[in-house]
């Protein structure tokens, strides 16, 4: 399911925001070092060749590869070539089109849905894709014991899956009221083979009704045992569950060094979709100096370049590395996050006086380069149709936080320079800690921003974790305060996922606890609305909320900054999550680096 995902690779970055509108002419890409053109390039796809591997940095391992059980943006961008959805996207006009199965069938009262799938629809190992895949991956994503709350939100309103009209191949959604975004939900997830996952037929036994109802679920202790097996560390990394449809197959997994795919040669799809590298590695490298060093001496083929000054300074004249520079547009938005459960961050006030404490202007240029555009709202701010343009841009302004956190009740009461108060019967000061991952660029933004809090008399401080505890941590609501991004579907936007307040329990994507009747009123009309004209009110409305609440300090969207091997051919970057389709990608057979009879 194409859902918001949180990212470390992208250095200031990263939910469902709608690209309506924005077409496929927005993407700045450097294609020749020297300039820089609005369009995508041309397909150069009319002597590709198979062959040589590309291998790519990353700046952390995947959490998790079981697409079910994952959401963060690199074990997406990793599962995008292993496994398909029934539908796909066009990437530059985001249409949906046929993958797996056709357009769907939808009745005139739409609460149903039926998909048939293609014929010729293959796992790796050649198992046909059937509707038996698709009903059981649904009950894994509505098994409630599954770790999967970020995607199950969206299936809320999707009452079963069973096979239609007797048919292997014909699959049928039913859904218990009409949804607007029933084609995108229904289209747009990634199908598991059963017969890896559950040979026995173990779900067989699980009724829909039961997955709907929490105790009863817990009285069928065979669903909590499966669910601890699809959410263990085994079925994320293991080569014989991560099997798949699409045009690449898992390798392996070498934990801290990387994840290794390989072509699929017998693709069931490659009259229509491309894979032309033999492998692709996805290479991690923690270290961006020691990532850059390897870049230029041909140990990795491309990678997001995190620090501005790299890109734009040392590697200034990239051609002397046999280097090609881009600079995509890639849908996504950086923020700051307070965590509501936290008394520090309860008053509105206080948290509107720490968005005026962010001077988001002069960190674009002076720490960015320039690269990124401030931003006020959840909706992607080039969404003209969906945007809320009527919200200020909220300045960089300390007198006037001054005066917020004063009306707030906070006072330097004692003279040691920190702000105090009395909450709940006891004097607390304003002191906390921004949580973030490993990453150069967001730790200087934070000390920017940590630097403009003390002059008002709040200490702030900073904790860097890796990649995957800072998941851990976040997830489970143990941290004041945070530097994040979330990437963005091309999707219709629903900000179910994040700002709902069901989705502050247990793992959800509501990690900062926001909890609004309001605002959950609002998520829900927009989500049951059929007329657009409405949603559009509705979606509206609900942004100047959340700009009035103010849970996030909105950053900006940020362009990206990627270099890449030139012996590849077609590079192509698109208006997407994730940007680049490596399996596009092609090098001419004198130019390949890697061949089979060398290294495989």
């Amino acid at each position: 399911m194409i859902k918001f995902k949180l990212t470390a690779l992208l250095a200031v970055v990263f939910s469902a925001l709608l690209m309506v509108g924005c077409g496929g002419k927005t993407t700045q890409q450097n294609t020749d070092n020297k300039k820089t053109s609005d369009d995508i390039p041309a397909l150069d796809t009319a002597s590709a060749v198979s062959g040589d591997w590309l291998i790519i940095r990353e700046m952390s391992d995947p959490e998790k590869l079981n697409p079910i059980v994952s959401n963060d943006a690199s074990a997406s961008e990793i599962d995008s070539y292993i496994f398909e959805y029934l539908l796909d996207q066009n990437k530059e006009t985001y249409e949906l089109i046929p993958r797996l199965a056709g357009m769907p069938e939808v009745s005139a009262d739409n609460l149903s849905y039926t998909f048939t799938i293609n014929k010729n629809a293959r796992f790796s190992d050649g198992k046909p894709v059937t509707a038996n895949d698709v009903v059981f991956t649904l009950k894994l994503i509505k098994i409630p014991f599954v770790d999967a709350a970020a995607t199950r939100n969206y299936f809320e309103m999707v009452d079963k899956a069973e096979i239609a009209d007797n048919d292997p191949q014909k699959v049928k959604f039913t859904l218990t009221r009409p949804n607007w975004r029933g084609i995108y939900t229904l289209g747009l997830f990634s199908i598991l083979p059963k017969h890896i996952l559950d040979p026995n037929n173990i779900t067989d036994n699980f009724s829909w009704d039961e997955l709907k109802d929490m105790n009863a679920a817990k009285n069928n202790g065979a669903i909590q045992k499966f669910a601890d097996f699809i959410n263990s560390q085994e079925v994320s990394r293991d080569a014989k569950y991560l099997v798949g449809s699409g045009p690449y197959m898992f390798e392996r997994w070498d934990t801290g060094a990387g994840v290794t795919l390989v072509r699929n040669p017998n693709y069931w799809a490659n009259a229509n979709f491309s894979n032309y590298p033999q492998k692709i590695i996805f290479k991690t490298i923690q270290d961006n100096s020691a990532a850059l060093v390897s870049a230029k001496n041909k140990e990795v083929d491309a990678m997001n370049v995190i620090k501005p000054s790299d890109f734009y300074k040392d590697l200034e004249n990239p051609d002397q590395f046999n280097l090609v520079k881009a600079r995509p547009f890639e849908p996504a938005y950086t923020y700051l996050a307070w965590n509501q459960l936290n008394p520090l961050f309860q008053d509105k006030k206080v948290r509107l006086a720490l968005a005026h404490l962010v001077d988001r202007r002069t960190i674009i240029d002076k720490v960015m380069y320039g690269d990124g555009v401030p931003i006020q709202s959840h909706i992607f701010y080039k969404s003209s149709k969906m945007l809320n343009a009527d919200l200020p841009e909220i300045q960089f302004d300390p007198e006037k936080a001054r005066k917020l956190l004063e009306e707030a009740g906070w006072k330097d009461s004692d003279g040691n320079g920190v702000l105090d108060k009395v909450i709940n019967g006891k004097k607390m000061e304003f002191k906390f800690t921004f949580l973030s991952n490993t990453n150069p660029v967001r730790k200087q933004i934070l000390l920017v921003v940590v630097d403009a809090l003390k002059k008002v008399g709040i200490q702030a401080e900073v904790q860097e974790l890796e990649w995957s505890v800072y998941l851990d941590k976040t997830k489970k609501h143990e941290f004041e305060a945070t530097y994040s991004a979330w990437t963005s579907p091309t999707i219709p936007p629903d900000p179910y996922q994040i700002w709902h307040s069901s989705q502050s329990q247990g793992e959800g994507s509501n990690y900062i606890s926001f909890n609004n009747k309001i605002s959950d009123s609002l998520i829900v009309a927009y989500r049951d609305e059929m007329d657009e004209s409405k949603r559009l009110i509705l979606i509206k409305e609900w942004q100047k909320l959340i700009y009035d609440e103010q849970p996030y300090t909105f950053l900006w969207s940020p362009r990206s900054r990627y270099i890449y091997d030139k012996r590849f051919k077609n590079a192509r970057w698109y208006n997407i999550q994730p940007s680049p389709s490596y399996n596009e990608w092609w090098v001419p057979t004198g130019s390949q680096k890697y061949t089979q009879n060398k290294n495989n």
